[in-house]
This record gives structure tokens, sequence and C-alpha cells, in this order.
């Protein structure tokens, strides 16, 4: 009869209670406390009818083009990803990259826009711009819209540099820490150059100057003309001995592109190498340029407009 009574009380009191009343129990025992009693499980809801798919309709396909076999390399990881830095191998070339750029696109420059007259180099050294612009003149009987097509005119000692003398030179940086001097920058002959630059056009458009800067450029005749000019005599003396008579004999074109090669040497002083001398040279013959911006570590270009003696197309 008592465990009846015992069940019934059990079977009649909510679990919480029961738990509760167990719980006590077993604490006044120094027994563990009994396990908690399972929540009996709320029924749930039926999930709401979902609504049938969409029928699929295919997109029209459209016709591949350039642009779809780019994403499609893209989305392949066939396309390498750029980098924000040049590879090694880029960086010691990348200033001659820049030069060669530069001097190429100039000489596209002067057929495009109708230069009269030849290019010149002051300056050969190791021969790698006038290879540059020989290369960049290859085109020229396609694409040079005067006639006769223009010679590539290379001006050099073929002994390196003068001995200086000049003030302004002697108290340049380049020249006082000895990066500059008597017979440097010497490095091919006359012939090394010629073969070079004839092995790219017809020995025909080819003419080398073998001689000071100041002596040679008297050779020139009268009716001579320069589209285009990359000086790389360094010096100010060097610089003032080969545009002076250019200037003056009026044998620079409307239009034509001067390059400076060596613009920024001797710490970009303006009051050195070729910095001065192209202010000495816009001051005497009045010369009106655009500054076309640098190019490469020391380079410089601009284009000519106007000067004191400037002779008229023919």
């Amino acid at each position: 009869m008592t465990k009846s009574l015992k069940v019934a009380i059990a079977e009649g009191l909510p679990p919480q209670t029961l738990f509760k009343l167990r719980s006590i129990k077993r604490a006044l025992m120094g027994q563990p406390p009994p396990e908690r009693p399972q929540a009996a499980a709320e029924p749930q809801p039926e999930p709401a009818p979902q609504p049938a798919p969409a029928p699929v309709v295919e997109a029209p396909s459209e016709p591949r083009t350039r642009q779809t076999e780019a994403l499609e390399r893209l989305d392949a990881h066939k396309i390498s990803a750029p980098y924000l830095f040049f590879d090694v191998d880029d960086v010691l070339i990348l200033p001659a990259k820049e030069i060669a750029r530069t001097l190429t696109l100039s000489v596209m420059y002067i057929n495009s826009a109708d230069v009269k007259g030849d290019i010149a180099e002051f300056g050969t050294m190791g021969g790698f711009t006038a290879r540059t612009l020989a290369n960049a003149m290859v085109f020229d009987p396609r694409y040079q819209p005067n006639q006769p097509l223009r010679k590539l005119r290379l001006f050099d000692s073929f002994e390196g540099l003068p001995e200086i003398t000049a003030q302004v030179d002697l108290e340049s940086q380049h020249v006082k820490s000895g990066t500059w001097s008597k017979g440097g920058c010497r490095i091919l002959s006359a012939a090394d150059l010629r073969t070079m630059v004839e092995a790219i056009i017809p020995p025909s458009r080819v003419e080398i100057y073998e001689g000071w800067f100041a002596d040679t450029v008297k050779l020139l005749p009268d009716d001579t003309r320069f589209a285009l000019i990359h000086f790389d005599g360094d010096l100010y003396s060097s610089t003032m001995d080969a545009l002076v008579p250019c200037f003056e004999r009026g044998l620079i074109s409307k239009g034509a592109v001067l390059c400076f090669d060596d613009w920024n040497c001797n710490e970009a002083d303006p009051e050195a190498g070729e910095r001065k001398a192209w202010a000495d040279l816009v001051s005497r013959f009045n010369i009106v340029a655009s500054h076309s911006g640098d190019y490469s570590i020391q380079g410089t270009k601009f284009i000519i407009h106007s000067y004191l003696g400037m002779k008229p197309r023919a």
C-alpha cells in the first residue's frame, strides 16, 4: 500500500516538482542529485509548402569576342597577376628601354608631323642610341612623307671626352668627382660604329663625322636641316661646340626634336652641363620650345618652334 501510494504521488506530480523533491531528499541523505528530466519535445509546425521552381530560361548566347576569351583565361588563372614592381631582369635594362622608347617615338613623331631634315647624334659612345635611331628609321620608306629619305648623321671624336678647360665644367660635380675626364666615354671606333649601323639601314643613309664637334659641324652643307638631334656630349663646352653652330646657321628645323641625354647629371644643377648650356642657348638665340618631359634617368626632350635665324622650310 505504501509503495503504491508513493508511485501514485510520483505519477501525479509535475516532472519539475518531482525533480525538486527528489533533489532535496538526496541532498539530505548525502547522495548525488538525480538526473534532470528531459523536456517533452514540443510539436513542430509543419513546413510551409514551397512554391514550384520557375522554369529555367536560357539567356541568348553572345558571339565569342576577345572579351570572352580574356574572361575565360582570367577565370582559369591563365593570366598572371600584375606585380607592383619590376622583375630583377628588368631593373638594370629599364633605363635603356626608356631611352630607346623615347628615341623611337621621336623618329615616329618627325615622320607624322612631316618635320624636314635628317637625324643627328652628337656623341655615340657604345653605339646603343645610334642603333636605336637606325632601327626606328627602317620604316621611313613607307612613312616619311618628304623625300629624299633622311640620313643618320653621327658625330664623335672617337677619342673620348676632350680636355676639360671651361670653368663651368671644371666646377661641375661630375668633373670634380672624376666621373668625366679627358678620354672618358671612349668605346667604339668609327669603323665599328659604321659596321653596326649599316647592318640596319643602307650605307647611303649613314654619314659619320670623326673629330671634335666644333670642327665637324663646319663640314655640313648650308642646306642641311635637322629634324631630330640626340645630344650625348656630357660637357657644357661640348654642348655649345655642337649646338651654337647649328642655331647660328639655321640648321635646326621648325618642329625638330632635341633630346639631351645628360640633362640631369651633376645633381641636376642648372648651372652645370647641358642644363646651363641650354639656358645660354635659349637666351642667345631667343629659342621658343616646348619642354616635352624627362625620360629614363637623366634625359629630357624639347620640340623647337622658333629661334633667331631659323630658316623657312624649303
